[in-house]
């Protein structure tokens, strides 16, 4: 770079560029103005009225004693095939200064170099200011345990933006108190003689609940869900548990509780669940009074243990499926229309509320489980499902994870709970 009086030229590689001149070489393009100083320069290029490619550029630079900025902005209008094509176009450049002419370069340094500190972690402008929680989320919704082990539960409160809340959530076991321990925030213990099971672990926040669910399996049972896909390589699936926490105030009872699901499934839901409710109490109704005023003791088909044919027992089943109400015998452990794991029978599970259904993969779940973990879908009341059964077995079935075969008209293993597949 050199100086002439008080305009300057720059050599680039391939170009000489001075300071009266604009930086965009376009033929046809000539300098109309022009006006600089020692620290600032402004040039104005047209092309003439008549050419049809017309341009026009105003070309800037600054200096300081260690830069020289060039900003260059242009207007273009081209007549093509009688149609008009206007372009804007802004061009920056900036040089800055490593060595002046003359100087000696400076000497390297043969001290090491300060380390560079470790950046402290900042938290997102849009999370310095936190509002209200709105979400509760555990991960995983399910976990499988064998005998003696122990697994902590990830909770986590955030707000409507999203931003983690340090809030912690109280825990309770709701289900399978007798195997499952809890200690600390999430920590969960299975007892070493523990049999195989299905407990629930409840996180609350105010008023507003989630439960996440507890299945303890022997080893090889463990090893076959794993390899389904179901869950990964710890037992853990990928799901969460969530639960909306609607209220302005932590234990305003004013709030409602919403799952994550799209609002015309909600809809859906709630009314085909209203339907199957209300036919359902009529259906209690009328079997209470039936049961009232008949002299002769009831008999109720009750669904086998094992793949063999069903028969009418005249006692009362030792099992109760909670989602669908169907009656087994005390020898069963899992409902073969909907999968989920039977409980022993009483009065209380007989006319209490019911489980609902995944409208997806069909799996049933206890009361109070209101969304599928496995495909965050809606559960629906098991009466609103499609009958599965035709009445006649149409081939047989087989459990792919313990080999028992079953009627056609089974959909999982009474044994082990698993989706069953047809036999070739």
């Amino acid at each position: 770079m050199s100086t002439a009086g008080s305009e300057l030229s720059i050599t680039f590689p391939g170009r000489n560029f001075s300071t009266t001149e604009c930086w965009e070489q376009f033929p046809g393009l000539t300098r109309t103005s022009h006006k600089g100083g020692a620290r600032g320069w402004q040039t104005k290029c047209k092309t003439a009225a008549g050419d049809p490619r017309q341009a026009s550029l105003v070309t800037n630079l600054s200096a300081t004693d260690t830069r020289i900025n060039l900003d260059e902005t242009g207007q273009y209008q081209f007549v093509i095939q009688g149609q008009n094509c206007t372009a804007s176009v802004r061009r920056t450049r900036t040089l800055t200064l490593i060595q002046r002419e003359g100087e000696a370069e400076p000497a390297a340094s043969t001290s090491a170099p300060a380390p560079i500190p470790e950046p402290k972690p900042v938290r997102e402008a849009r999370c310095k200011t936190t509002g209200l929680p709105e979400r509760l989320e555990v991960r995983p919704s399910r976990k499988l345990m064998r005998p003696g082990e122990e697994f902590t539960f990830r909770a986590s409160v955030v707000d409507a933006a999203n931003c983690p809340l340090s809030i912690a959530p109280s825990w309770q076991v709701v289900a399978g108190g007798t195997f499952l321990q809890l200690a600390g925030s999430g920590k969960v213990t299975v007892a070493p003689s523990a049999p195989e099971a299905l407990g629930r672990v409840q996180a609350t926040i105010g008023d507003r609940s989630v439960s996440v669910q507890v299945e303890v399996v022997s080893q090889d049972r463990y090893d076959a869900l794993t390899k389904q896909g179901d869950f990964n390589a710890e037992g853990e699936s990928s799901e969460a548990a969530v639960a909306r926490i609607a209220s302005s105030t932590l234990g305003s009872r004013s709030g409602v509780a919403e799952d994550e699901a799209h609002a015309k499934k909600v809809a859906f839901v709630a009314v085909v669940g209203g339907l199957a409710l209300a036919l359902g109490v009529l259906g209690l109704v009328i079997v209470a009074r039936g049961r009232r005023t008949s002299a002769a003791p009831s008999t109720r088909t009750i669904r086998p243990s094992s793949p063999v044919a069903s028969s009418v027992a005249p006692h009362r089943p030792g099992k109760i499926c909670p989602t669908c109400r169907e009656e087994y015998p005390s020898g069963a452990e899992f409902c073969d229309s909907d999968g989920n794991r039977l409980i022993a029978f009483s009065a209380d599970a007989a006319i209490g509320p019911a489980g609902g259904v995944c409208p997806v993969c069909g799996q049933g779940y206890d009361p109070g489980v209101s969304v599928c973990p496995k495909h965050q879908e809606p559960l629906v009341p098991a009466l609103a499902m499609p009958e599965k059964r035709s009445g006649a077995a149409v081939g047989r079935k087989i459990c792919p994870v313990c080999g028992t075969q079953f009627p056609g008209d089974s959909q999982f293993c009474g044994t082990c709970g698993a989706a069953l597949v047809p036999v070739n």
